[in-house]
């Protein structure tokens, strides 16, 4: 049963990766003998102009979402502690991750050292914790400051998404969108002191500008997310779609327009190298605190138990580990992880020929690299952040309400589950 799952996934991300190639190519449709696939079936939807109050919305929304979470924490902390105290508050948020972040802003990716003197922090990407030891300056707190920058960039994320596919899809296709995120059974990170929103905040915008072809501005906010999340490098192959699809330089190089071909490739790729400073940034770090700049990689492998597995191992091993692990572990880790690779794969699918190129390029890579890893504990929780995703599934329940507010019920109940299961420190990543 499972090679024969493997099987239908490899035909389906070889259908993707050929549609975006021909996609790229600028070709309308692919022919074998008397059979015609058009690339492209986009559906009839108009972006709208982006008004104040669509924003304020948006920014509501996201607030709404974060007050439920943070309130719903306050409670479950009454309960469960018996107590209603701002360490009690911030206690059940402090799990996992969030202590490691914590104390590199505190004290610095040189002073974080294990009992066996090693740095073993250095796999965390340094933009959030940088962040929460600048805002430090002013508030005395360092996890309160972790939960400002979150929930101050999760806002913010919304508010750029929200333009993003307004002005691409309609305010409608918006709206479902933002309400598809929320209910992201992940969702709850953006408002715990991970990297999750400030990783979705500047990814978003850094991709609003690449549809904008205002490229330099979207290679700095590229650099930022690289400097945030590896995923950050991705944005470069969303760029360089978009590049294709609307500079054509393939039929440039065809017709030998050496002149536009160079000079679209200068005004548009080398800014978008200017992504992968962000990931030199880190590298440095790494060479100063250990005199290696690919560091990270051996402490990734030898304490974290994590390096590069491709896909199908990736998925082997969640599948051996829904049958061997705990139940309890089961259901908090592997089983999501299975849940979410099964949504998001038919929805890349789908999005390939009724999206833009480059929203699909991004969502693809985003799957890719988050399940290709020796030891998969948080690729859900990665995806939650593949924004085209969630606009892919608007576009597919645009004209079915009744469906996409059961898929919202659905991922909220699973939402609340995997997040009461965190506050209790339980075995989600």
């Amino acid at each position: 049963m499972l090679t024969l799952a493997l099987g239908v996934v490899t035909v389906l991300l070889a259908y993707v990766c050929l549609m975006l190639l021909l996609r790229c190519l600028g070709a309308p449709a692919l022919s074998l003998g008397g059979w015609r696939l058009e690339t492209e079936r986009a559906p009839a939807l108009e972006g709208e102009r982006f008004t104040r109050a669509m924003g304020l919305k948006s920014a509501a929304w996201a607030a709404l979402l974060l007050a439920a979470l943070y309130g719903a924490s306050a409670v479950w902390c009454a309960v469960t502690k018996n107590e209603l105290s701002w360490e009690g508050f911030f206690s059940v948020w402090r799990h996992w991750d969030a202590p490691h972040y914590l104390d590199l802003a505190e004290k610095g990716f040189a002073g974080c050292v294990s009992e066996e003197g090693e740095h073993l922090f250095l796999v965390f990407f340094p933009l959030y914790p940088w962040l929460i030891r600048l805002l430090h300056a002013a508030i005395p707190h360092w996890q309160l400051c972790g939960h400002i920058v979150s929930a101050a960039c999760f806002i913010a994320g919304c508010w750029v998404f929200a333009r993003l596919v307004t002005e691409q899809f309609g305010w409608r296709t918006a709206r479902l969108s933002l309400l598809l995120l929320s209910a992201c059974p992940y969702s709850f990170f953006f408002g715990a002191a991970y990297t999750e929103s400030l990783f979705f905040l500047v990814s978003v915008s850094s991709f609003y500008f690449i549809r904008r072809h205002r490229y330099m501005l979207a290679g700095l906010l590229g650099a930022l997310a690289a400097l945030t999340r590896v995923q950050g490098l991705l944005l470069i192959l969303a760029g360089a779609a978009e590049y294709a699809v609307a500079e054509r330089p393939f039929s440039q190089l065809r017709r030998r327009d050496w002149r536009g071909f160079w000079r679209g490739a200068a005004r548009s790729l080398l800014p978008l190298a200017l992504i992968a400073a962000g990931t030199g940034i880190y590298l440095c770090l790494n060479w100063s605190v250990e005199g290696d700049p690919f560091r990270f990689l051996t402490y990734q492998r030898e304490h974290w138990d994590n390096a590069f597995s491709p896909l199908p191992a990736c998925l082997r091993t969640i599948w051996g580990r829904v049958f061997a692990a705990q139940t309890k572990v089961v259901f908090a880790t592997w089983l999501p992880e299975l849940a979410v690779f099964a949504v998001c794969l038919p929805l890349v699918v789908y999005a390939v020929r009724r999206m833009p190129a480059p929203w699909t390029m991004y969502a693809l890579a985003n799957l890719l690299v988050s399940y290709s890893i020796s030891w998969p504990l948080s690729s859900g929780r990665y995806m939650a952040c593949a924004f085209p995703l969630y606009v892919s599934a608007a576009v597919l329940l645009r004209r079915r309400p009744g469906v996409g507010q059961f898929a919202a019920l659905l991922g909220m109940a699973a939402q609340g589950a995997l997040f009461f299961t965190f506050l209790s420190a339980g075995h989600v990543y």
